[in-house]
């Protein structure tokens, strides 16, 4: 079933000094998802499990990113693909806290033996994102994972801009789940049947057959968030 959370509301737990996760706890089986927090000064390590991409927004504040030698800058609202198997580093020397969204995808090797991500590490910031511009549907795409981005058979990922009148009608992914994270505006969307407005700070979650629709809430002139589809190749069912 099709599910929101309130960030803020997330249990968090400490995994290292000033370093807090707060795990996005949702009925989905090819991607987990978390919010990572980080405080001033402090640098956060890990590693992208094998047999899955690793994918990191920043939702706020900034900090750099390094990995096999190769140090980027993540301002609020770039994008980071990091390859199986390859230690990071994302250190915070700013004097504010840097939020991130992490995702794994799938969050353990499966059967089906995806292309992953095999570039090392990608950090592509919103400003500088491939543009495609869908003007039937009122909306325009900021792609971060795809084709014409950082490629990968395992997710996709992008940022979709919405206008006061863009609707997307109902429909089901059922080969893929959905993850939508609000970054400006609001987005009213249909939940198991209910319509819920979702704005920053909160994110919709959809496994495979979930039917879901969205549109621009009542009263909004412009939203954005930042979608996943995990894996990337999806079927999508109108109605």
């Amino acid at each position: 079933m099709g599910q929101v959370v309130t960030f803020a509301e997330l249990p968090s737990r400490p995994i290292a000094d000033g370093i807090v996760i707060a795990p996005i706890d949702a009925d989905v089986t090819e991607m987990a998802a978390e919010i990572v927090r980080i405080a001033p000064g402090k640098r956060w390590t890990g590693t992208a499990p094998r047999g899955s991409d690793l994918y990191l927004f920043m939702l706020s504040g900034a900090a750099t990113i390094a990995a096999a030698g190769d140090e980027r800058r993540m301002p609020t609202q770039a994008f980071a693909t990091v390859q199986e198997g390859m230690e990071f580093t994302v250190d915070n020397k700013s004097t504010a806290q840097a939020d991130l969204v992490k995702v794994i995808a799938p969050p353990r090797p499966d059967t089906r033996a995806l292309k992953g991500f095999s570039d090392g590490l990608s950090v592509i910031e919103r400003g500088n994102a491939p543009i495609l511009q869908v003007p039937q549907h009122r909306k325009t795409r900021i792609y971060f994972v795809d084709d014409e981005a950082a490629k990968s058979q395992r997710g996709h990922a992008m940022i979709v801009l919405y206008d006061k009148e863009t609707i997307t009608g109902m429909h089901m992914h059922p080969n893929a789940e959905s993850l939508f994270v609000v970054l400006d505006g609001a987005i009213q969307f249909s939940v198991n049947g209910e319509n819920v407005v979702v704005k920053p700070g909160q994110a919709a979650i959809f496994g495979a057959n979930d039917r879901h629709g969205l549109r621009a809430a009542d009263g909004v002139t412009a939203a954005s968030f930042l979608e996943f589809h995990i894996p990337a190749a999806y079927t999508t069912v109108k109605g």
